[in-house]
């Protein structure tokens, strides 16, 4: 039997929690074991929205706390932008599979500092691509495909 797969957000925002709720109906065994977001009510909201037990999904205010506490398989990050890049390091330099939300930095800086995170990690990385799932593009595909 197949374990199931740890993951972990940074940044509980319509977007992550849109994928996780996407994630859960693929069958494909991905748990949000714990989520660091510094808005803990809107948090369980958006959980039980997408039909979540905010119970099971252990919350945190620090990313860095939560990262060194959890046994994770991977992270999803999905804070504002301007912290895509701090918090891509922190699941970098931990060796964990990462999945970024774009953009991946906002200054030249940043980029630099995730270059050299990466280049020295073990870890898999996935920058989102999601708006092509998104009903408005959907809806146009099926426009030209007409």
């Amino acid at each position: 039997m197949k374990s199931e797969i740890r993951l972990g957000i940074i940044g509980y925002g319509s977007r992550l929690s849109g994928l996780g709720d996407t994630l859960y109906g693929q069958g494909q065994g991905a748990v949000i074991t714990c989520i660091a977001d510094t808005d803990h009510e809107q948090v369980r909201e958006r959980l039980q929205q997408h039909g979540i037990d905010p119970g099971t999904v252990r919350l945190y205010r620090d990313a860095a706390e939560m990262l060194d506490r959890e046994p994770l398989d991977g992270v999803m990050v999905g804070t504002r932008c301007s912290l895509h890049a701090r918090m891509a390091c922190a699941v970098l330099e931990r060796n964990l599979s990462l999945y970024l939300e774009k953009p991946v930095a906002t200054s030249l800086d940043d980029l630099r500092m995730l270059k050299r995170a990466h280049e020295v990690s073990r870890s898999q990385v996935v920058v989102s691509f999601p708006l092509r799932l998104t009903a408005q593009v959907r809806l146009a595909r099926q426009l030209v495909e007409s």
